[in-house]
């Protein structure tokens, strides 16, 4: 019916205004509750009438009545509307969806809202931003990836001669995504939460968490492939580390210590610093290639190269589930990626580290 679609459209702009400063939140509640009132009288009706029209094709009712077809648009909720992402989410925090929210959760088959997903995974790549360098491919599956090896250079030819095909290599890189998990628990304070404020927490806490884990395995992967290019950090050390490692996306890894009591007190020859703070964020260069900061790498520990020879799997989204705790009252809710990384080609990296 369209007002029923008019109340319901209303309530989903309701649970948006709620979240802008200023709102009027004692007008919204009274208003909200009066939708509530009239839609439920408005099922009512409806409920009255398809019993009334049983009755008669039944023959229970002696009367004779001309029916007038009525128009009711049915409405069909996808995993990337707002609608769905409202009642996903009200669903995750326990708390009462219409009808119309129910029946739209049932079709989807609970299927986690891509609005949520998408927030969830901005702040994986907020706080793992090692994904943006690497090469990542989207996969819940053991794949097999190739990485270019060995490339002959091109040669000149003669017109007419036969022309050899170059020695070139590939290099196979077995992926086995795993489960990457994490678990929060919060008290029932979680229903009385907005749907905007409990999304946002929600990514945040499970995003950080996930990401933290992501970055630990890609400095796992890239330490244990690394060649040593020395076991302390000198000028004499850094430029080798850079001469030891070739590609387009050269970049050098180490942790916040690592660079200010390490690489940022290094001069070259003619006593200028070797470390510049450049760009619109003051990001650190040496010798003109990106430092990327990272706290997994260890202490007095350096990484260098060429990011793209990284490969990582992972799945599309991240999937999120829920329980309720009796014996705490409380919900437990759990993040799950899959996610694998290895090392295309070891040379491709080198380390400055100390000897073990």
């Amino acid at each position: 019916m369209e007002r029923l679609h008019e109340i319901e459209t209303r309530i989903s702009e309701i649970a948006l205004e709620i979240e802008k400063d200023g709102a009027d939140l004692d007008a919204l509640e009274e208003e909200v509750r009066s939708l509530k009132e009239e839609r439920k009288q408005i099922e009512e009706a409806a409920e009255k009438r398809n019993s009334l029209k049983n009755e008669i094709a039944k023959g229970e009712k002696g009367i004779v009545m001309h029916t007038f077809e009525e128009k009711n648009e049915e409405r069909t909720f996808t995993v990337d509307s707002e609608e769905y992402r409202n009642a996903w989410l009200k669903r995750l925090q326990g708390k009462e969806l219409s009808a119309v929210e129910q029946r739209a959760y049932t079709v989807a088959n609970g299927a986690i809202a891509t609005m949520t997903a998408n927030s969830i995974m901005s702040v994986v790549r907020d706080h793992a931003p090692l994904l943006e360098r690497m090469t990542v491919v989207y996969s819940p599956s053991n794949i097999s990836y190739y990485v270019e090896g060995t490339s002959a250079a091109a040669i000149d030819h003669t017109e007419n001669s036969a022309i050899t095909a170059a020695a070139d290599t590939l290099t196979k890189v077995s992926l086995v995504p795993a489960e990457i998990v994490k678990l929060v628990q919060i008290s029932e304070a979680a229903k009385v939460m907005s749907v905007g404020a409990f999304e946002t927490w929600l990514a945040r806490t499970l995003g950080e968490a996930i990401a933290r884990k992501i970055n630990a395995k890609i400095i796992a992967a890239i330490g244990t492939a690394a060649t040593s290019a020395g076991t302390s950090i000198s000028t004499a050390t850094v430029q080798g580390l850079l001469g030891a490692v070739k590609g387009e996306d050269i970049a050098i890894i180490c942790n916040r210590k690592t660079l200010y009591t390490g690489l940022l007190p290094l001069q070259d020859n003619g006593k200028s610093p070797i470390v510049r703070f450049e760009g619109t964020y003051s990001s650190a260069r040496v010798y003109g290639v990106d430092v990327l900061v990272d706290d997994n790498v260890p202490d007095s520990t350096i990484y260098a190269g060429d990011l793209p020879k990284a490969i990582a799997a992972m799945a599309e989204d991240i999937t999120v589930r829920q329980a309720y705790d009796i014996d705490t009252n409380s919900n437990k809710y759990i993040g799950v990626a899959v996610f694998d990384t290895k090392i295309g080609i070891s040379s491709a990296f080198a380390k400055i580290a100390p000897a073990s």
